[in-house]
């Protein structure tokens, strides 16, 4: 018994001291915390920092997506190359084919784009009620782009790259760049090979400490397992995460 309670200790020890720094100081843990520097305590597009930026939403998106709309006629040609492509890997058609498919890459490309665009504006009204208000589509597109391409900055890929845009939904395009998020940065990027779910756990953190939410915006409940890895880099938030073994 004795053995088993001194192995305990030293494991606890261990996870401690992993974070490779002291404990953070008690910063945002709150709303407080949290909606200090806002423009508003809610979490709305308008609040954020950058929504009185308007040179930032004058510049067009990428692959000329603001343009782009998904017609019917649209996705009929996407489902063909899909369909053109399923046929070329079991074989069905000639090699020529296949070339003319590989040039539509670029096409099923911007598609796809488009629908994560569309997408993730509809989730964050959804997730956020009124976050977009009288906010412009191309505006709305425009700003979802950039904090998908916020991944850059942490060597993520910005495609797909949901929880992003979710982090700066809550906390601004600009939060690598606000020393209120320096323990944010720090955890985000504490772990290279898992930067896309450190990313999404900050997420989770933030619903946590800030909405007293008891699941993340993916669904998953949050215990102390889950946000396990942030010891030593976040804040202990002052409500403790319930145990995954309760």
């Amino acid at each position: 018994m004795y053995h088993n309670k001194t192995i305990y200790t030293l494991l606890m020890a261990l996870l401690l001291l992993s974070g490779c720094q002291s404990k953070p100081k008690d910063t945002y843990v709150d709303f407080k915390g949290w909606s200090e520097g806002r423009v508003c305590d809610k979490v709305l597009w308008k609040c954020l920092p950058e929504s009185n930026d308007t040179k930032r939403w004058q510049k067009p998106l990428e692959n000329g997506l603001d343009s782009f709309e998904l017609t019917t006629e649209v996705l009929q040609k996407q489902r063909a190359i899909v369909q053109r492509w399923r046929d070329e890997e079991d074989g069905k058609v000639k090699e020529q084919s296949m070339r003319l498919s590989q040039l539509s890459e670029g096409f099923y490309d911007r598609v796809e784009a488009k629908k994560f665009l569309k997408e993730m504006e509809q989730d964050l009204e959804k997730e956020f009620p009124g976050f977009w208000r009288d906010t412009p589509k191309k505006v709305r597109y425009r700003w979802i782009q950039r904090a998908m391409n916020k991944a850059k900055r942490f060597g993520s890929d910005p495609k797909q790259n949901n929880a992003i845009v979710e982090l700066c939904a809550r906390i601004g395009l600009d939060f690598d760049k606000d020393p209120k998020w320096d323990y944010i940065v720090k955890f985000i990027t504490s772990d290279p090979k898992n930067i896309d779910s450190n990313i999404g756990i900050t997420c989770d953190y933030i619903d946590w400490t800030v909405f007293d939410k008891s699941k993340g915006y993916s669904g998953v409940p949050i215990t102390d397992w889950s946000m396990r890895d942030t010891f030593g880099y976040l804040p202990d938030p002052k409500k403790p995460y319930p145990k995954l073994n309760d």
